[in-house]
């Protein structure tokens, strides 16, 4: 009976339109409704369909021994040492502040690790077939498409009214509806489309969809046939994209796509110095030899060549965002007085700095845990952090108007406000070093893919590295498991390895059902 169910035209419909729910989905990060039941702000709309995806068709395909890739492995390692250091956190000698105990922030910890890793084990698993990641890759292309336009509606209203609070009542009714509104963004005047804020809103371009589209811009690789002349839809979109990205004004979110642009120009600087090194060594008349102070130069010349036009792109956008955004005319005073490049490496000096860059706060917090991490290597339990942040922050913090707020007035507790401060505050040296291994475990299999022939794996090898590089640097801006675009992702490059694996073995049958 329930294989004739799962081979009807109609189960798999319903998988099919479950499953680009979850993926179009993915903007929307602060599900009211779903925000309601969770009791927390990082409550995506795609965990929904994710959740029917798992009932109806993940757990039949574990139940028939489906095929699970190799990288999991470190991952659920992880997941099961944190369980562990979470148990031994009640043996610690943390105090309960906030009518909050170890064993609720420990639970939600675990619930928001859970979601994660949802995404991550549902997704790799689904896109079994090259096909089916054709289509994942073209439904993010529709998912990216869709938030643009909206984001240019957005940006519209925006130099009309000002600020997000001066939008249309019918505008503000209907992002009220997709996304819980903070009642302080009613005054900014940086965009989020369907995000809770605007950090977040970069996130799905700076973890997703741009590693795709810069993938496929610089290969000059096109999931689609349509091309006018020379141009292909990626570059419209990673252009168009690129516009309505400036207008949330980022800073960290723009260290990450500064970081995937160099490592593209790396790229390019090696490609371009083979061909103008054997055009200089070759030529009909007067090639020159190909000596180690020709190659230097040569290297030298095509390095300052790229570093003069990120930094000159990169001033012209610090530039003009200071217009709108006081935070960069900071950066921009900093500069011109040279006092950004007058500092040590101390703690205090840092933050200092980074006090006069109106990145204060973070600072602070990243310090915190740096020290919680020092005192208990081994880790103080997922979601404990908090119960020791205060004894361990820095003093400058009692300056801040935010940190008093949340010590004096907020029922909430302080966070590291960084995955990577975090995993070594809360799991220790050995959870940091598992989830570091399932980052290398992605690097490595996203360059297995790029060695394929097949310009759609090309895409995404290349785009895994891409994406595994903005996801280290917005590691010290989020620090929530259940934000899903790195799990996501993450699951692109495990499924394409095993796509790529399966295809040049497929006529050797499987052993187990772990990779």
């Amino acid at each position: 009976m329930f294989a004739k169910i799962f081979k009807s035209r109609a189960y798999q419909i319903l998988c099919t339109v479950l499953f680009g729910l979850v993926l179009i989905g993915l903007p929307l990060t602060s599900f009211p409704p779903l925000r309601r039941v969770a009791g927390s702000l990082v409550a995506p709309f795609s965990a929904i369909p994710l959740a029917c995806i798992m009932l109806i068709w993940l757990v039949p395909y574990l139940l028939k021994h489906g095929k699970l890739p190799a990288e999991i492995v470190p991952i659920l390692y992880f997941a099961v040492f944190a369980l562990l250091i979470s148990a031994a956190s009640f043996f610690l000698d943390g105090f309960y502040i906030r009518g909050r105990d170890f064993f609720d922030q420990t639970l939600r910890a675990l619930i928001t690790l859970a979601i994660g890793l949802s995404f991550y084990i549902t997704l790799t698993a689904y896109i079994r077939s090259r096909t089916i990641l054709n289509q994942t890759l073209l439904l993010l292309y529709i998912t990216g498409a869709i938030l643009i336009l909206w984001s240019i509606f957005e940006i519209f209203l925006m130099q009309k009214y000002g600020t997000v609070g001066g939008f249309p009542e019918w505008v503000q009714r209907l992002k009220a509806a997709l996304v819980f509104q903070q009642p302080g963004l009613q005054y900014t005047n940086r965009i989020t489309a369907f995000a809770y804020e605007p950090s977040w809103y970069v996130l799905v371009f700076d973890l997703i969809l741009f590693p795709i589209w810069l993938s496929a811009v610089f290969q000059r690789k096109s999931l689609l046939k349509w091309k006018l002349w020379i141009f292909q839809i990626e570059d419209l979109l990673l252009i168009v994209g690129l516009g309505v990205y400036v207008f949330s004004y980022p800073r960290i979110g723009l260290i990450a796509l500064v970081v995937m642009l160099a490592y593209l120009g790396i790229r390019w600087v090696r490609r371009l110095y083979q061909k103008i090194f054997i055009w200089l060594t070759n030529r009909p008349k007067r090639p020159l030899k190909g000596t180690f102070l020709l190659k230097a130069l040569l290297v030298l010349a095509l390095i300052v060549f790229f570093a003069i036009i990120v930094v000159g792109a990169l001033a012209v956008f610090i530039l003009y965002a200071s217009r709108q955004d006081a935070r960069f005319q900071l950066i921009i005073d900093q500069v011109t007085t040279g006092q950004l490049f007058d500092i040590s490496l101390s703690e205090t000096s840092i933050i200092l700095l980074a006090r006069r860059l109106a990145f204060y706060e973070r600072t602070i917090f990243w310090f915190g845990g740096w020290n919680i991490f020092a005192d208990y290597p081994f880790g103080v339990g997922l979601g404990n952090a908090g119960f020791y942040l205060v004894d361990r922050m820095n003093s400058l913090g009692y300056g801040s108007v935010e940190i008093r707020n949340i010590l004096y007035q907020s029922t909430s507790l302080m966070n590291t406000k960084s995955l990577w401060f975090r995993l070594l505050s809360e799991t220790g040296i050995v959870g940091f070093s598992l989830y570091i291994t399932w980052f290398f475990m992605l690097w490595r299999s996203a360059g297995l893919i790029q060695k394929s022939q097949d310009k759609l794996m090309q895409i995404l090898g290349l785009a895994g590295k891409l994406l595994l590089l903005a996801s280290f640097v917005d590691g010290f801006s989020v620090d929530s498991f259940a934000i899903p675009y790195q799990w996501v992702g993450a699951s692109l490059i495990s499924a394409g390895r095993l796509i790529a694996q399966n295809e040049a073995t497929e006529n050797t049958p499987l052993r187990t059902s772990i990779d």
